[in-house]
């Protein structure tokens, strides 16, 4: 990835760009990569974010809340949020 970062990418790119996140996402960061693909793509319309609160890197309730935890909070069995697959689907839809 170091090679190819994302962000030359989205600066470049006219196709469609949906940027979701969970709030509660261990291994990304909501003030850090969230805020700064936000801003890198002011006044792109082709580009769209959504962040989902209480939801962890897999789009799946967080359980813990605790970064010491994330490990053992994907071993907690769940399904991806219904929210998030509807907000996908809708997106594709309206391409």
């Amino acid at each position: 990835m170091a090679g190819h970062p994302a962000v030359d990418y989205l600066i470049a790119t006219e196709k469609p760009v949906l940027i979701l996140q969970g709030d509660k996402d261990f291994q990304v960061s909501t003030e850090k990569d969230f805020a700064l693909y936000q801003q890198i793509c002011i006044g792109k319309p082709n580009v769209h974010f959504k962040l989902y609160p209480g939801l962890n890197h897999l789009f799946m309730k967080s359980v813990y809340g605790r970064v010491k935890d994330f490990k053992k909070e994907y071993k907690v069995p769940q399904k991806v949020s219904a929210e998030v697959l509807e907000d996908i689907a809708e997106w594709i839809l309206a391409k």
